[in-house]
C-alpha cells in the first residue's frame, strides 16, 4: 500500500481499553493526517465508547477482520499482551503498517516469527510503543548524554512504581509488562545491547498472593563497558511514577518529573502523584503518534521503537525470568541481527 500518495491514513484500533482509547483520541482529534476508521475490542461496550469520540468509527467484532478491512490503511494493536504477536503477524500478511504497544510478544518463540515474517516481507511493517522514547524528560537526558560534554555515558539508573496492580500478579507478568518499557529506556539513553541480566524480588506484604513478587531490582551487564540498575516496584500506593538518570564520566542527567503546579495545603507543601499510568506520559503518547503517521504518510523511517527492538526486550524478559526464579545470573543471547534492521 503506497501511504505517501494519501492526504491522511485511516488507522484501525485493535483493543479500546485505556490504552486503546488514548491512542483513538490522539489520532482522530491531535494527529494530522490521520483519522480513526475501525475500532474492535471483545468488550463492545468498549469499542462503542472509542467509536463514539471518533465519529463513529466502524466497530468490528473480529480484529482480523478490521485489519483485512479495505476501510483501513494502518493498525495499532492495543489489545490483551499474548494476542499481541498474532495480531502483528497478520498486519504483516494484509500488508498493513502496524504500532503494536508493548509487549510485542510474550514469548521468545513468538517474537522470533514476527522477525522471521517482517524479514521475509523485505520492509520494516512493525512499530512498536516505547513511548519513553518521545517522553520530553526522557529525550533531554538523550540530548545531554549525546552532546558528548558529560563524557561517555557509564550507569543507567531507573525507578519504576504502580500505586497497585491485580491480586496475584507474578514477578514474570511484571517483567513482561511493565519492566520492558525500562529495558527499552536502558539501550536507548545507553546505546548499548543488554548481555547478562541478573533479578531479585520481594513480596512486600503478607497479605498478597504467595505467587507474587511485586518489587524486583534488575542488574544489567551492556556492551561498551556499561551498567543498569532499576527498581520495578508496582504496589507502590502512593501512585505512578518513572525516572531515568544516565551516569557519565563527567557528570549525571536525570529526568524530571511532569510536574504542572505545586500544592500548598492542610500544612504540606508539594505536588501531586497521579495514580493513572497513562497521565504521565500524556504527552509522549501524542508525540510517538505523530511521529508513526508523519513516516507513513512520507514513507521515511520510523523514529521510535522497531520489531527488533520488541524482539531484544523479549529476550531480555525472558533472561530476566530465569534469573528472578534461579537467583542466577543469566546471559542474553540475541542471535544474527538480519540485514532489514541494520
Amino acid at each position: 500500500m503506497n501511504m505517501n500518495r494519501k492526504e491522511r491514513i485511516a488507522v484501525g484500533i485493535v483493543g479500546t481499553g485505556g490504552m486503546g482509547t488514548r491512542h483513538a483520541d490522539n489520532l482522530h482529534h491531535l494527529v494530522g493526517g490521520a483519522y480513526v476508521s475501525s475500532v474492535f475490542d471483545v468488550d463492545q461496550s468498549h469499542a462503542a465508547h472509542a467509536s463514539s469520540l471518533c465519529d463513529s468509527a466502524e466497530i468490528f467484532t473480529d480484529p482480523v477482520a478490521l485489519i483485512n478491512s479495505p476501510k483501513v490503511d494502518a493498525v495499532v494493536i492495543a489489545s490483551p499482551d499474548d494476542t499481541h504477536a498474532n495480531l502483528t503477524l497478520a498486519c504483516i500478511k494484509a500488508g498493513k503498517p502496524v504500532l503494536c504497544e508493548k509487549p510485542l510478544a510474550t514469548t521468545v518463540d513468538d517474537a522470533r516469527d514476527v522477525i522471521a515474517a517482517e524479514t521475509a516481507f523485505e520492509k520494516k511493517m512493525v512499530s512498536v510503543g516505547f513511548m519513553r522514547r518521545f517522553d520530553p524528560q526522557h529525550t533531554a537526558v538523550k540530548a545531554a548524554v549525546t552532546s558528548g560534554e558529560l563524557g561517555l555515558p557509564l550507569l543507567w539508573k531507573g525507578v519504576h512504581r504502580n500505586a497497585s496492580v491485580p491480586f496475584g500478579t507474578t514477578g514474570a507478568t511484571i517483567l513482561t509488562n511493565s519492566a520492558g518499557h525500562d529495558f527499552d529506556s536502558a539501550r536507548f539513553l545507553l546505546e548499548a545491547e543488554v548481555q547478562e541480566v541478573y533479578v531479585r524480588g520481594l513480596k512486600t506484604r503478607p497479605e498478597l498472593h504467595s505467587d507474587t513478587t511485586d518489587l524486583l531490582v534488575f542488574e544489567l551487564a551492556m556492551s561498551d563497558n556499561r551498567m543498569a540498575v532499576g527498581e520495578v516496584y508496582v504496589n507502590a500506593t502512593y501512585g505512578y511514577e518513572v525516572s531515568a538518570e544516565v551516569i557519565c564520566q563527567k557528570g549525571t542527567a536525570v529526568t524530571l518529573q511532569p510536574d504542572r503546579a505545586m500544592v500548598r495545603a492542610n500544612a504540606h507543601r508539594g505536588f501531586y502523584v497521579s495514580s493513572d499510568w497513562l497521565a504521565p506520559f500524556e504527552e509522549a503518547y501524542v508525540i510517538e503518534d505523530r511521529a508513526w503517521i508523519e513516516s507513513l504518510l512520507k514513507d521515511t523511517k520510523f523514529s521510535g521503537a522497531n520489531a527488533w527492538d520488541g524482539y531484544v526486550t523479549m529476550v531480555v524478559t525472558a533472561a530476566c525470568i530465569q534469573s528472578l526464579h534461579t537467583g542466577k545470573i543469566v546471559p542474553v543471547q540475541l542471535g544474527e541481527k538480519a540485514e532489514l534492521y541494520q
